[in-house]
């Protein structure tokens, strides 16, 4: 290590030294603080654009969230519209189905009636394909979410009692959705 000091004073004594005289030495004085000036100006320019980037990644992110939710809002919108329209048009079909399924059982003709249970089952494949399920309720425990019970028949069997013993209306439902409620007697 000493001689690593003693090879750094050799250098410094082997560089030609230079003579300045005073206004040459202010000259360059004055051109080492103008330097110093326009870094400093520089750095602060530099750090004012660095905050405006920061500033403009934090709004840029903002935007893209604020998108993504936008995009999410109009998607369920969407879904929650066309489940709308679904489930109006199925209540206005909903009567149609019922008179055919009472036309069925009226007909005497059979073939008059086979047509009519095509009819009939075309009509549920098509409810089915809109995501539209039969609410099950024959034989099933009495639910006030599911079913309406228009009235209370007596039963043998106690456990019977609450649980539905005949369908006057069956009921629709479009996932979680109660388009119409079933129909029916209740036995107590």
């Amino acid at each position: 290590m000493a001689q690593n000091i003693g090879s750094k004073e050799k250098q410094l004594k082997e560089q030609p030294s230079i003579e300045l005289d005073q206004e040459e030495f202010k000259v360059i004085q004055t051109q080492i603080a103008n330097l110093n000036q326009q870094l400093s100006v520089a750095q602060a320019v530099a750090s004012k654009e660095k905050n405006r980037s920061e500033e403009l990644n934090v709004l840029s992110d903002r935007l893209q969230a604020d998108f993504d939710n936008y995009r999410k809002r109009t998607a369920e919108n969407n879904q929650k519209l066309k489940e709308d329209g679904i489930v109006d048009t199925v209540k206005k079909i909903l009567p149609l189905m019922d008179t055919m399924r009472h036309a069925v059982t009226m007909v005497t003709d059979e073939k008059t009636a086979e047509g009519l249970k095509m009819v009939l089952k075309q009509f549920n494949d098509g409810l089915g394909s809109l995501g539209v399920a039969e609410i099950p309720a024959l034989g099933e425990q009495f639910d006030p979410h599911l079913h309406d019970a228009v009235a209370q028949v007596k039963v043998r069997d106690a456990s019977s009692a609450n649980i539905i013993v005949e369908v006057l209306q069956k009921g629709y439902r479009l996932g979680e959705r109660i388009i119409r409620h079933s129909v029916v007697k209740v036995g107590k």
